[in-house]
């Protein structure tokens, strides 16, 4: 009994130290600008190796973590300029952390990896919209990113020429500050998707191979879009065409966010569908992939791969490409 016992505290020894590791190196991936974007790699990594709830353990202490720090750092601003610098800087975060706790967990047992990350990015959007508008709006934020744009600015112009900038430098700050708002809003679902995505795919793999597990196929899952899709990526695009003619304020936003969220769905059902050619057509493998990767180079012919990957995988709502193929192989 006494072995059993002491076998049992070592095993929960090593997986307590095992969570407050990646919670920790999490957190430090985080305090950099190089690494900020990857920091719930390590988190994705712990939910593979070990029991759902030491998973969210480790989410947690990365969350406390993460705020302490920044409550110590401070960072010189005060009143509520600070308060609401604060709320923003931990939306990223607490986002993240949560699209992993809700992609691990049995919540949505009928979607695939990929499905359960596009619901999650549509939370994340919907939850984003008080940060959105405060980014939007709020004039005591856009005169400190005014602020810390000049001063950029500045200091470009000084460690290169000695060029004043006067009012071309004020006019300058204002666009960028007017394009980086306007990028930042129509790109907040696409650029959560991408980068969570990212972190999923290579935090899983790295989870599974530590446990000797090698996934044959994409751990996202076989991309197979559902046909009510299409009406998103219609009406998005729709809608981005009608924001070019006239202007439509916020609507406008939301028809940007729609409209790139679904094109990556569809484009990663392209790529799909040329994964499934290309373990077919074996001897032209290495041919097309090479072709491929020159049209991506070619100035012009990238800019139809871009859009001609993602309309491939559309077309597949008409032209059943995987079925056709199998079924002319049975014949």
């Amino acid at each position: 009994m006494l072995s059993l016992a002491s076998l049992c505290r070592k095993v929960n020894v090593r997986i307590l130290f095992e969570g407050i590791g990646f919670s920790v190196l999490g957190i430090v991936l985080y305090q950099f600008q190089t690494t900020i974007l990857i920091f719930v790699i390590p988190l994705v990594v712990l939910f593979k190796r070990q029991p759902y709830r030491v998973g969210l353990l480790g989410i947690l202490g990365t969350f406390l973590g993460i705020l302490l720090v920044k409550l110590f750092r401070g960072g010189g601003i005060e009143g509520t300029l600070r308060e609401n610098l604060l709320i923003l800087d931990l939306t990223y975060p607490i986002t993240f952390l949560l699209g992993v706790a809700l992609t691990e967990g049995s919540y949505f047992p009928r979607l695939p990896p990929y499905g359960r990350i596009a619901l999650i990015t549509v939370v994340s959007g919907i939850l984003g919209i008080p940060l959105i508008r405060y980014v939007m709006t709020d004039p005591v934020f856009e005169a400190y990113l005014k602020a810390q744009i000049e001063a950029m600015l500045r200091a470009l112009v000084e460690s290169n020429t000695a060029v004043d900038l006067g009012t071309m430098g004020t006019l300058r700050t204002s666009e960028i500050l007017r394009l980086s708002k306007m990028i930042f809003a129509n790109t907040y679902t696409l650029g959560y998707f991408l980068t969570f995505l990212f972190n999923w795919v290579v935090g899983s793999r790295i989870g599974l191979r530590s446990r000797g597990i090698y996934p044959v196929g994409s751990v996202v899952g076989t991309v197979q879009l559902p046909e009510k899709l299409i009406w998103g990526f219609l009406l998005g695009w729709f809608g981005v065409l009608l924001s070019l003619i006239r202007p439509l304020g916020w609507v406008s936003i939301l028809f940007w966010n729609v409209a790139l969220l679904s094109t990556v769905l569809y484009g990663m059902q392209g790529v799909e569908i040329l994964r499934y050619f290309l373990r077919k057509l074996q001897r032209l493998r290495a041919v097309i992939l090479f072709m491929i990767v020159l049209f991506l180079f070619i100035p012009g012919l990238n800019v139809l791969i871009m859009f001609g990957i993602p309309l491939l995988g559309v077309s597949e709502l008409w032209i059943q490409y995987r079925r056709t193929v199998e079924e002319r192989s049975e014949e």
